[in-house]
C-alpha cells in the first residue's frame, strides 16, 4: 500500500535523480514534496475520490502553460500529483472520472511467485470496478514485483521522457 512517505520520498527521489540534469532548484524539489501527499487530504471526504481524479492536475498544468516564470514550481507540482494518481493507480486505484463516475481505474501487475516456489508469473487486472481492489498478491501467491514497484517503474519513465525531450529542445533537435 502506498504510505505518505512513499508519496513524497518516491518522486522526490527521482526528481533529485534528475536535477541536475533538468536544471531543478534543490529547495523547490524539497519545499514542493508536500504535494505528493495532497491529494491524501481527501481521505476526510471521500478517500481516493475527491482529490484523486484528474481536475487535481488542471491548475499546475495551466499554470505551467501560460505562467512563464513559474514553469518549474507547476512542472513539478505536477510531477508530485501525477506520482502520487500514478502510485495509486498501481496500487488499488482511483476515482479518475470524479464527480462524473465514482468508478475506480485500477491496474494491477505484479510478478508473483506460489508458495511452493515452482512458478514465477507476470500477473496483470485493469480495468474499472465499484471500490478499491486489493493487489493480485494478496491472494494466495508470494509477490516478487509487486504492482506499486511497477507504478515506480512508471515514474522513472516518465521522468526519463521528460529528459530525453528537455535535452532535444536544448540541443535544438
Amino acid at each position: 500500500m502506498s504510505y505518505v512517505f512513499s508519496h513524497a520520498f518516491i518522486p522526490l527521489s527521482i526528481l533529485f535523480i534528475f536535477a541536475g540534469k533538468l536544471n531543478l532548484n534543490h529547495k523547490y524539489i524539497l519545499y514542493l514534496s508536500i504535494f505528493g501527499i495532497f491529494p491524501d487530504f481527501d481521505a476526510i471526504f471521500q478517500h481516493r475520490y475527491t482529490f484523486h481524479n484528474l481536475s487535481i492536475l488542471a491548475i499546475p498544468i495551466l499554470a505551467f502553460i501560460f505562467i512563464k516564470e513559474y514553469r518549474q514550481i507547476s512542472g513539478m507540482t505536477t510531477y508530485y500529483l501525477s506520482s502520487h494518481l500514478i502510485l495509486d493507480i498501481f496500487n488499488g486505484g482511483i476515482a479518475v472520472l470524479y464527480p462524473f463516475s465514482k468508478k475506480i481505474l485500477f491496474l494491477n501487475a505484479e510478478i508473483v511467485q506460489t508458495y511452493n516456489l515452482k512458478t514465477i508469473t507476470f500477473l496483470y487486472n485493469y480495468g474499472f470496478t465499484d471500490k478499491v481492489v486489493k493487489t493480485i498478491s494478496e491472494n494466495s501467491v508470494y509477490g516478487v514485483v509487486s504492482s506499486e514497484n511497477f507504478g515506480i517503474t512508471v515514474l522513472l519513465l516518465i521522468m526519463a521522457f521528460i529528459y530525453i525531450i528537455y535535452n532535444l529542445r536544448k540541443n535544438g533537435k
